[in-house]
């Protein structure tokens, strides 16, 4: 029975990250998410009977739990070269469903309680901006990085990959994962083709 309910409650998650990850917390309603799942609502209050809110953070708590566990593996198995730990992350985050980080924190937090607000963020920033600073600090005191604050770049890379998925509904001359390596290529690169050239460099 245990079994049967563990399996029922996980279906629920599933059911309930897809509508809010493709619509967000405010345009989804328990309704929705029983109709995905051919339930009644009320059985939905069973597993949170809390509502909405309790659901909403448990989809977020697995979800940031997965994304967290994903990126600290590639991460470690590309070993310590900053350049193939970015290009894994591109490559794991190219294979898992769009997050729409941006809209989560910009239109999902709002609505939540002030509890349930501080736990989405801690875990946004521990899944999704520890791995990648604790990768820029490292690549810094290696000498492979700028010093420049490992949070500001976390922070770029998550947003840069976030924004692939707006970028795609723009255009469609190319694929996810292609958008990503032509993010990486800049993150690393720069947008430049050549360095930039001033006086200064011409009379040392």
């Amino acid at each position: 029975m245990e079994i049967e309910s563990s399996e029922s409650r996980q279906r629920v998650l599933d059911a309930a990250e897809r509508l809010f990850m493709e619509h967000g917390y405010g345009a989804v309603t328990l309704r929705d998410i029983a109709q995905s799942l051919g339930i009644r609502q009320a059985s939905l209050y069973y597993h949170f009977p809390e509502g909405k809110e309790q659901l909403y953070v448990a989809v977020v708590e697995r979800l940031m739990a997965r994304h967290q566990a994903g990126l600290e593996e590639v991460i470690q198995q590309a070993g310590p070269d900053l350049a193939a730990q970015l290009e894994a992350v591109t490559h794991w985050f190219g294979g898992q469903p769009p997050i729409h980080f941006l809209g989560m924190m910009h239109a999902d937090l709002p609505a939540l309680s002030p509890e349930a607000r501080a736990l989405v963020a801690r875990l946004a920033y521990q899944a999704l901006f520890m791995p990648l600073r604790t990768a820029f600090t490292a690549a810094q005191e290696r000498g492979e990085a700028r010093p420049i604050d490992p949070d500001l770049l976390a922070g770029l890379f998550v947003s840069m990959l976030d924004g692939i998925t707006f970028s795609l509904s723009q255009q469609q001359r190319l694929s996810r994962q292609a958008m990503f390596e032509a993010m990486l290529s800049l993150f690393l690169d720069g947008l430049r083709s050549r360095p930039r050239f001033t006086s200064q460099d011409e009379n040392r």
